[in-house]
């Protein structure tokens, strides 16, 4: 959160990504992408054996569907 503020008061955009992570992963990250300009957090779906049950893609549109419990 301190690394967007700084770059708010820079006058920057925000993007938010990962490449390859597990749900829990993008989880966390999700919880911050109102905060930024540009979200590319899909890199669970690469990982075939993710033991969380986090985050997942929605079929269409491309958005994210947060857990409703524990991820």
């Amino acid at each position: 959160m301190r690394m967007i503020a700084v770059a708010r008061a820079h006058g920057l955009q925000v993007m938010l990504g990962c490449m390859i992570e597990t749900s829990l992963g993008i989880t966390a990250a999700a919880h911050l992408s109102p905060l930024v300009d540009w979200a590319d957090l899909d890199g669970n779906v690469a990982v075939t054996n993710d033991p969380f049950a986090g985050v997942r893609l929605a079929e269409r549109h491309g958005r994210l569907i947060l857990p409703m419990g524990r991820a």
